[in-house]
């Protein structure tokens, strides 16, 4: 754990050190505030919902949205307890207010890797360009000292497998659905 710990710190330590400016700063805190709340994934999801031909899509992300937020936000993260770097390195200024809930997995990351995936499974080219925004908004989360780099990759990998979790569960009840038309 020591180890990952201090590959965490340095990549922090590198992205504070060299990757800061006062533009890309802006644009950070920008593309973070679309992850919070999980705000553009929901979004998304009801434009799906509101379209008969994405609805087979806006029905499993709401549900994947939602598995995601409960078992990240309310499960994981006070059962592991990590502290974020910002309270363990209070004197790095931060540019966004301080978040007031522990660190693994980073929830936007978790949210928007789950919403990625199941876009992904039912529209390829739309997918593709939600795995970008994701990983955007991942990012954003290093680089306003909110997150370690291994809270986002569990956020990554936590939020494929819930997707994968729901899409399962989904296409179940869908054929169980379809077997009765």
């Amino acid at each position: 754990m020591e180890l990952i710990q201090s590959i965490d710190n340095n990549i922090l330590i590198f992205i504070q050190e060299n990757l800061k400016n006062p533009v890309f700063d802006q644009v950070m805190v920008f593309i973070t505030k679309l992850g919070n709340a999980g705000f553009l994934w929901i979004l998304i999801a009801f434009l799906l919902l509101s379209q008969k031909k994405y609805q087979k899509c806006g029905v499993p992300l709401i549900c994947a949205i939602s598995l995601a937020m409960f078992f990240g936000d309310d499960i994981l993260k006070p059962l592991i307890g990590r502290i974020r770097p910002c309270n363990s390195f209070p004197e790095v200024p931060l540019l966004i207010s301080r978040p007031n809930t522990f660190s693994f997995p980073s929830g936007h990351t978790m949210v928007g890797f789950t919403s990625a995936t199941v876009i992904f499974k039912y529209h390829r080219k739309l997918g593709g360009f939600t795995f970008m925004i994701a990983s955007f908004i991942a990012y954003s989360r290093l680089h306003l000292f909110v997150h370690y780099p291994s809270d986002i990759l569990g956020g990554i990998v936590l939020g494929m497998l819930n997707a994968a979790f729901v899409i399962i569960g989904v296409e179940a009840i869908y054929n169980y659905i379809d077997d009765f038309h």
